[in-house]
């Protein structure tokens, strides 16, 4: 796209599937390419919830594609619809830090062609606690950012009753009382509300996942010009550089198009020619 041309997107609407206020965070972002994102206000707990009482069955990937077809069934004649999953465990490389996924993917109804990022930081807020009548909750109410971090109530050993988005210690104390009455064993789990618009520390992780979007929307293929010309994923070997074997780690990224399919290899971005003994795999097996 030459300079001061419009994106071949500008003027649409954006079909976002979410249910929990994501559109605040992303429509700053797709406003400068002139994209407005209006929510479809689906039931993505119908795919799975983070307080466990449906379980996610399908992959990220399949998760969202189920989201957007929850919004096509709204919005069957929109050509651009948007997803969005949260995925929390220990990091893929950093062993047992805690991390937050956050994927995105926009689809393309008039070309069937799907836009992917996503975005990771071990900078997150989640945790949960079994607790007693007499243990102190308070204390870690503190330790879990609450109360602008919002808290999840159930029993120790069922899904009912479970009260969430609690950001007050009075309603926290209440709901604690009533699931340590329908629990058998007396117990309950207090645990941090994961959820978008009850999370701030996930809102800035979708932000940064956003800003990719952004980039890989203003990234056209060189060979027939769809936006989203973007990294689909690295390519291991990145050289050790005091015994020279390659590592597991990315020497270059591969590029592809959403749409025609064209891929380009290209160097890390980064610009990092090599990695530490720390890890390599020959020098710290």
């Amino acid at each position: 796209m030459d300079k001061g041309n419009k994106h071949p997107f500008a003027g649409q609407e954006v079909i976002f599937a979410t249910k929990h206020e994501k559109e605040k965070i992303l429509s700053p972002l797709l406003r400068a390419i002139e994209l407005s994102i209006v929510s479809a206000e689906i039931d993505s707990d119908l795919l799975g919830t983070f307080s466990g009482e449906v379980e996610r069955k399908g992959s990220i990937r399949e998760t969202l594609r189920g989201k957007i077809d929850l919004a096509r069934k709204t919005f069957p004649n929109e050509r651009l619809l948007l997803a969005s999953e949260g995925s929390f465990g220990p990091h893929p490389f950093l062993g047992f830090v805690q991390s937050d996924l956050e994927s995105l993917l926009l689809y393309d109804s008039h070309s069937d062609a799907e836009i992917y990022v996503d975005s990771i930081s071990t900078k997150v807020v989640h945790d949960e606690r079994e607790l007693g009548p007499r243990d102190d909750f308070r204390s870690y109410l503190k330790q879990i950012k609450f109360p602008s971090h919002a808290v999840i109530v159930r029993p120790s050993d069922s899904f009912t009753p479970v009260f969430k988005g609690l950001h007050n210690e009075h309603k926290v104390a209440q709901a604690m009382i009533d699931c340590f009455s329908a629990s058998k064993t007396g117990r309950v789990i207090l645990a941090t509300d994961l959820r978008a618009h009850h999370n701030p520390t996930r809102q800035k992780i979708i932000y940064e996942a956003g800003k990719k979007l952004l980039e890989a929307l203003r990234s056209f293929c060189p060979e027939c010009r769809y936006p989203g010309f973007a990294i689909t994923k690295g390519i291991p070997g990145l050289p050790c550089q005091e015994c020279g074997e390659p590592s597991r780690l990315s020497k270059e990224v591969l590029l592809q198009c959403p749409s025609c399919k064209f891929e380009k290899l290209n160097p890390r971005p980064d610009g990092v020619k090599s990695v530490g003994p720390s890890q390599c795999g020959h020098c710290n097996p």
